[in-house]
């Protein structure tokens, strides 16, 4: 199974919160991302949902420092793609 698939079936997570904001970041974006930055991305969705979603409402900082930066990009992407009227 190719990895952007594998990670498209683990963006399928427990709340619906993260979906909306995972699942659309890899298949618009994953792609571009260089390989170092899509193995870190599969090592993000290995964090529980709790605590994926603390980290991206800016409650918990990462313990892992490499996750800061990726989480900026995926907040900025999916800001963007949200439509203002």
């Amino acid at each position: 199974m190719d990895l952007k698939k594998k990670l498209l079936w683990q963006c399928r997570r427990g709340l619906w919160e993260l979906d909306i904001i995972l699942k659309p970041f890899v298949e618009k974006y994953f792609e571009l991302m260089d390989s170092e930055n899509q193995l870190l991305f599969a090592d993000l969705l290995k964090l529980e949902d709790v605590e994926l979603f603390d980290i991206f409402v800016n409650k918990l900082e990462p313990n892992d420092k490499r996750f800061n930066d990726l989480k900026d990009i995926i907040i900025k992407k999916h800001m963007d793609s949200q439509s203002v009227i």
